[in-house]
């Protein structure tokens, strides 16, 4: 028993940061979720072009959420297959995506947000559990497997879907099968000299077949010269903070 106890894992609580609008907005406001990236072992809520395109965000109007979740070094359990340390932590992190985005569902009266209105944006690591978060259904990733029931604060009840994704340089490769014509609108961001998740732009013309073949509107940026994680990208003049605020502004203005 006592080695049964040290394999299960105790959870954690997992913070997020909170960037509201001016009170010169009037609520409810629509609101994002932002998750960083890091290749699910590194990385943190307060990550410097994050916190930047969130107090963006926040100036034209969006109450942003910044949040954290488990990497491989936390030994997140996973159910089958997911049996690798990394598949694991890329599981937990779809998951505890989810979970924020209820955490803010259930609580949007608090928030001041309208539940209607929230959009996932994620960059590389993140970018996936976004998209794995915001194509899933309600009840899918909801937990850890069928050994580890989530605590009744993950808000398991509500029926949460996102309102927009918008995808930094992520893929959605693991996630193929969960697009649908009921998919929200997608943004992609992506280098042709990115070799981080995937091969060159073949990550993001996936998402974009799967859009095109469901009838999901995708507004897609390929970046000819751009590597992996280029936050200073400029697309016809405009830069990345800019198009993800236009992006949003038409699925959730």
């Amino acid at each position: 028993m006592a080695e049964k106890e040290r394999e299960t894992p105790t959870p954690q609580p997992l913070r997020m940061d909170v960037i509201a609008p001016p009170r010169t907005v009037a609520p409810p406001y629509p609101a994002a979720i932002l998750i960083h990236g890091g290749a699910f072992e590194r990385g943190a809520r307060n990550d410097e072009q994050q916190v930047q395109l969130a107090h963006t965000l926040a100036k034209h109007g969006y109450a942003c959420f910044l949040i954290a979740y488990r990497l491989i070094r936390d030994n997140p359990p996973a159910p089958l297959p997911y049996d690798d340390p990394l598949s694991k932590a890329a599981h937990a992190a779809v998951v505890d995506t989810k979970t924020a985005l209820r955490h803010v569902h259930a609580n949007a009266a608090a928030y001041e947000v309208d539940p209607h209105r929230v959009a996932l944006i994620g960059a590389s690591a993140g970018a996936i559990a976004a998209l794995g978060a915001g194509l899933s259904e309600p009840d899918q990733f909801s937990d850890d497997g069928p050994d580890f029931p989530p605590p009744p604060e993950n808000n398991t009840q509500v029926e949460a879907r996102a309102a927009a994704i918008v995808n930094l340089w992520g893929t959605a490769d693991f996630f193929l099968e969960l697009f649908s014509e009921n998919a929200p609108p997608i943004m992609t961001v992506h280098g042709a000299k990115d070799f981080t998740t995937g091969l060159s732009l073949l990550p993001a013309e996936n998402i974009d077949a799967q859009c095109r073949e469901h009838g999901v509107p995708h507004h897609y940026y390929p970046l000819s010269d751009a590597g992996h994680g280029p936050w200073d990208a400029m697309v016809d003049g405009k830069p990345l903070d800019a198009l993800v605020l236009q992006f949003l502004d038409t699925y959730l203005k």
